[in-house]
């Protein structure tokens, strides 16, 4: 199962120093020969380095995701340092 944006948000604000990395992006064609468009955002407990959680956001263009990951961060993650790894 998935994990929701609620589980995530949950995870990032229980670690004291966290980093969300923005990475992985794929853009492939569905069954439906649509362009799906991924990019993943991963969490890390920067005191022991690991990796505590991992959310998948899904648009059908590049422009659309880089709006809702631009939305995603400035609606729940204002305080939290992030990298991305995307440009």
């Amino acid at each position: 199962m998935a994990m929701t944006l609620w589980n995530f948000v949950e995870i990032v604000e229980e670690i004291e120093n966290a980093t969300i990395y923005i990475e992985n992006y794929t853009n492939e064609e569905n069954s439906d020969g649509k362009e799906i468009h991924r990019v993943e955002m991963n969490v890390e407990d920067t005191d022991t380095e690991i990796i505590m959680g991992s959310y998948i956001l899904e648009a059908e263009s590049k422009k659309a995701l880089d709006q809702q990951v631009k939305f995603t961060l400035g609606g729940y993650f204002k305080k939290i340092d992030v990298v991305n790894k995307l440009y």
